[in-house]
């Protein structure tokens, strides 16, 4: 596998769910992010082409991908991992994580996403050559996009014991990821 960190001192805009910002109201107007019975939100990413979005609840965080669709950030991992500058404006943590493409060939890490997290390939699936259960939903993505670990958990032995990953569009990894 090959190490990624996101570009430094990157700038990004994010918003909290259920605080009604101007742009939450924007996409659930739009459609893109919709408030569920249980209270839950679901947005729709890129990524979320199963017919569902991605599940996030009060008080997670969302950010636009270039195309303008909102992706969920968990509460907790956001605020470790960025710094409030001031409206909606925060300045990333960058730190080395490590990314998969396609074409780097089978790892324990990936077949481990495979046997236990639901990760399929299909290289016949065009657009939905990565899919996997992933907030709540089924997330697909193109044959181009990244696996992005955000951490990977291992036993005394080496094994691995979990790991928390994402899909990422090729455009938006070149856009906001320098490899290492």
């Amino acid at each position: 596998m090959k190490k990624a960190v996101k570009n430094q001192g990157k700038i990004v805009h994010a918003y909290r769910l259920g605080d009604a910002s101007e742009t939450e109201l924007r996409l659930l107007r739009e459609g893109l992010i919709r408030i569920r019975e249980d209270k839950t939100y679901e947005l729709f990413s890129l990524e979320a082409v199963s017919g569902s979005g991605e599940i996030a609840r009060k008080g997670d965080y969302f950010k636009l991908s270039a195309d303008g669709r909102p992706y969920p950030n968990a509460k907790d991992f956001f605020e470790a991992n960025h710094r409030f500058l001031d409206g909606d404006r925060y300045e990333q943590y960058p730190k080395p994580l490590e990314v998969w493409c396609a074409e780097d060939g089978l790892c324990p890490e990936i077949r481990f996403l495979q046997e236990h997290k639901g990760l399929v390939l299909d290289p016949s699936g065009g657009e939905k050559y990565f899919s996997a259960p992933l907030w709540g939903t089924v997330l697909s993505a193109a044959a181009d996009a990244v696996i992005v670990f955000y951490s990977i958990t291992r036993n005394d032995d080496g094994t691995i014991a979990d790991a928390d990953f994402n899909f990422v569009s090729r455009e938006e990894f070149d856009r906001t990821y320098s490899r290492l």
